[in-house]
């Protein structure tokens, strides 16, 4: 039997042991823990997202053209995180619901796939190393969950193609294009304004005409 069809007796109960409680239970209560500890996670990410950029900002002013590459690289690469992360927790909301909706038919073949199935997906997608500490530490009460990442991740053709969430080389130019825009934007309002405008032509026209004058009392 494989690793996930003894997760889903492991739901159902069917591999229950002494003092395991009720192990739905279990896993929903592992479940919302691990989604608010994501929860946390995002926010310290868009913390570090915003730190590096502002670092990449002022490595371009400097004109530190590699350093200013690689912090928005790294930025760029946070804001990806935050997003899939935040695309997973929407996601297992859903799986949670639909673990009460096994209880209540008895059937967990399902949703025990799904449940693999959304977190090996995390595991292949984001790279970050609290997150794959996180998942190293989930506990959802049966064995060793990277069997059945495994298992799922074959079934489903995932691979650890981590494309979705990896950041191009166009794209830092384009994130840099932006900054060097706004750059330039900032040092044209910083600079002195030319005297000009209706008054200021009035007051050349007054000094010619007397000018003029002076030089016909001359002659």
């Amino acid at each position: 039997m494989g690793s996930l069809k003894k997760f889903t007796a492991w739901l159902s109960g069917g591999y229950k042991k002494k003092n395991d409680g009720d192990p739905l239970r279990k896993t929903i209560t592992s479940l919302k823990i691990f989604n608010k500890r994501l929860q946390r996670q995002v926010v310290k990410m868009e913390q570090k997202g915003k730190l590096a950029k502002k670092k990449a900002i002022q490595r371009r002013e400097a004109g530190d053209i590699p350093g200013s590459r690689l912090h928005m690289k790294n930025h760029l690469q946070f804001q990806k995180w935050v997003h899939s992360i935040e695309n997973f927790r929407v996601r297992l909301d859903g799986v949670q619901f639909k673990l009460e909706q096994a209880k209540a038919i008895g059937d967990f073949t399902g949703v025990a796939k799904d449940i693999a199935g959304v977190l090996g997906e995390l595991q292949v997608s984001v790279k970050a190393p609290e997150i794959s500490n996180m998942l190293s530490q989930l506990d959802l009460g049966f064995g060793n969950m990277d069997a059945i990442f495994s298992e799922v991740n074959a079934q489903l053709e995932l691979s650890e193609d981590s494309s979705a969430t990896g950041v191009t080389d166009e794209e830092v130019d384009n994130a840099l294009a932006e900054v060097d825009a706004q750059l330039s934007i900032n040092t044209r309002e910083a600079l002195p304004s030319v005297p000009g405008g209706a008054s200021f032509e009035g007051e050349i026209s007054d000094l010619e005409a007397e000018i003029k004058k002076l030089k016909q009392q001359r002659d």
